[in-house]
């Protein structure tokens, strides 16, 4: 799990410096809502990053997790690390959002997500909590597995 953190903690920095180039470029007065129109190559770019992370997110999941549960507990921890450390490291090196209720775009796929600070954070403090509890229980030789509906609700 330390590995597993420290990864995405890393990938959170990466995301944080890319946004911080982004915001530097389209938003030089500080990010706000309007958003600012961008160019279709940009806007593309930007998708495929989204994207390439989560399947760099996923592909720590499926090659760290033992079973089908474990994998996607494990996606969704780093997925949950990333988000609050990109967070983390946006208030550190532009002061911003802030506060928890600043809104933010969230993600991009399939479409943008805004919303405040805070509902990502929540979901995210909710993964960690989910991972911690289907780690630890299968670890002590309970049958954790989802059911297709929970799978459903979760995606």
């Amino acid at each position: 799990m330390v590995w597993l953190t420290l990864f995405s903690v890393a990938m959170g920095f990466l995301e944080t410096a890319v946004v911080i180039y982004l915001r530097k470029l389209y938003y030089p007065n500080g990010f706000q809502f309007p958003l600012v129109p961008v160019s279709y190559d940009i806007a593309m770019v930007e998708f495929l990053r989204e994207a390439a992370t989560i399947i760099m997110l996923a592909g720590i999941g499926i090659l760290t997790g033992k079973n089908t549960s474990q994998k996607f507990a494990i996606f969704l921890y780093c997925f949950a690390v990333w988000d609050i450390f990109y967070y983390v490291f946006l208030k550190v090196f532009l002061g911003w959002p802030e506060s928890f209720l600043t809104w933010d775009i969230l993600f991009i796929i399939p479409v943008p997500w805004v919303g405040p600070v805070i509902c990502p954070c929540i979901a995210s403090l909710t993964m960690i909590i989910l991972t911690t509890f289907v780690i630890y229980f299968q670890e002590k030789g309970y049958d954790i597995h989802l059911k297709l509906k929970e799978w459903v609700l979760l995606i």
